[in-house]
């Protein structure tokens, strides 16, 4: 192929890769050697840049013979390609651009689904050729049948994912193992104990869903969640549509300092209650917290998320609130909307490997018994079907007036684990939830 032909290909296919993404996966392999498990699932063909087709080659070839990879075994195993001086100083480049092994599944979907498209277009071309070179007497049903199997052929993403018996065996007594060794590990608790009891704190990959009408002090709830866990380390991202990030801030200080959140709102101060502002200030900045109040979609949701776990290693995601976010897919129907939001918070928290959290409002057919039930999930029933814990916050009408409520914490959903009921007590003038005992 002239090089002219060759650039008109690249043209041609110029939404069907991504060098970004073919250059991150390559520089994680190189790098980082927990990322080198997903070789296997990885063909030269995935590759659409010729040189980096011949790194992947040489990779999979030294893990294959079980021989170090490295820059100098790859310049090796490349050694007699024609321009290795191009390829080698390619291969120098991407070491310095890579991603985390955390977010390698991501980038490996997005590559394979660049691949895809290509051999799906591929066929598409074979296909119009079929046609014009046939004869008037060439059956029609044949040619079908023929299109048809050639799409069949075509191998997606979606069989790299089923695992052999074999394979999942070993992850799940892996992952066993590790629940053992860290039994003692309460990175992911709460706070609050009576809770913690019940759910053993936030899990990896789980879906929760905190629901409450109005005023039940889901936000509070959240909050108070999100800053227990990032005081262990373990960075959280806040995604609120409902509160700016102002609004946010002063509830962490309210929260910490035990000063009215309305005394704040009005600057209504003394001294020393502003140096313990200040101070306090200073301590909630050192937390491993991250507030976002612009994104709307779940798109942007999803996209900031990746990126967080990339740059800062994020253990938790938490959506403020459910019913807000909108899609920018278009839907007739709010509710598929809404399933569609739930459904990929739960593909994100297994994805990431994390914990996800939404709040959710309750339906007005809450108000007319005494507490809530999982059918009372507003605008769409795939949101009780997806998450792993349904958690409703309750109070009663006697309590809602009080400035210190009572309230009752209803774990009504636990896919591995006891539903149940424990009590928090809710200090709705600093906006925090404190332990019952």
């Amino acid at each position: 192929m002239s090089m002219q032909n060759q650039e008109n290909k690249k043209l041609a296919d110029i939404d069907l890769f991504s060098s970004e993404v073919e250059d991150n996966i390559l520089g994680c392999i190189l790098i980082d050697e927990t990322a080198r498990k997903y070789i296997k699932e990885l063909e030269v063909d995935d590759f659409y840049i010729n040189n980096n087709q011949i790194i992947f080659k040489a990779i999979k070839d030294l893990h294959e013979m079980k021989k170090d990879i490295s820059i100098i075994s790859i310049r090796e195993q490349i050694k007699n390609q024609a321009n290795i001086n191009e390829i080698f100083t390619h291969l120098v480049e991407i070491t310095e651009i890579f991603i985390t092994s955390a977010t390698m599944p991501q980038y490996i979907k997005l590559l394979k689904n660049y691949s895809v498209k290509r051999k799906i277009k591929n066929v598409a071309i074979k296909m119009v050729n079929m046609i014009k070179t046939a004869d008037v007497y060439t059956n029609a049903e044949e040619i079908k049948k023929q299109c048809m199997q050639e799409l069949l052929n075509i191998k997606t993403n979606k069989m790299l994912e089923i695992k052999s018996i074999t394979e999942v065996m070993a992850s799940a007594t892996e992952d066993i193992e590790n629940n053992y060794l860290n039994k003692n590990n309460k990175d992911y608790y709460t706070g609050f104990f009576e809770l913690d009891k019940v759910i053993d704190g936030l899990h990896k990959q789980e879906f929760t869903v905190i629901a409450g009408r109005p005023g039940t002090g889901k936000t509070s709830l959240a909050l108070n969640i999100a800053e227990n866990i990032s005081k262990c380390g373990i960075g959280t991202y806040f995604a609120s549509v409902e509160m700016s990030e102002k609004q946010l801030g002063n509830r962490l200080i309210s929260s910490r300092t035990g000063i009215d959140s309305h005394k704040l709102r009005c600057g209504w101060l003394n001294e020393n209650e502003f140096n313990d502002i200040a101070k306090t200030a200073v301590e909630i900045s050192e937390l491993k917290l991250f507030i976002d109040d612009k994104s709307t979609t779940i798109q942007e949701v999803e996209n900031n998320a990746i990126e967080l776990k990339e740059k800062h290693n994020i253990g938790l995601v938490v959506v403020d609130y459910l019913q807000l976010l909108n899609s920018t897919n278009q839907f007739s129907i709010r509710e598929r909307e809404v399933a569609e939001i739930s459904r990929k918070l739960k593909i994100m928290s297994k994805d990431l490997d994390i914990p996800v959290i939404a709040l959710c409002q309750l339906n007005r057919e809450t108000e007319k018994r005494k507490k809530p039930i999982l059918a009372d999930l507003r605008e769409s029933g795939a949101i009780e079907q997806d998450a792993d814990n349904v958690i409703f916050l309750y109070a009663d009408d006697e309590e809602k007036t009080k400035s210190i409520t009572n309230m009752e914490v209803i774990i009504a959903k636990q896919r591995n684990g006891p539903t149940g009921v424990v009590k928090l007590r809710y200090n709705r003038k600093i906006m925090k939830f404190i332990n019952s005992n």
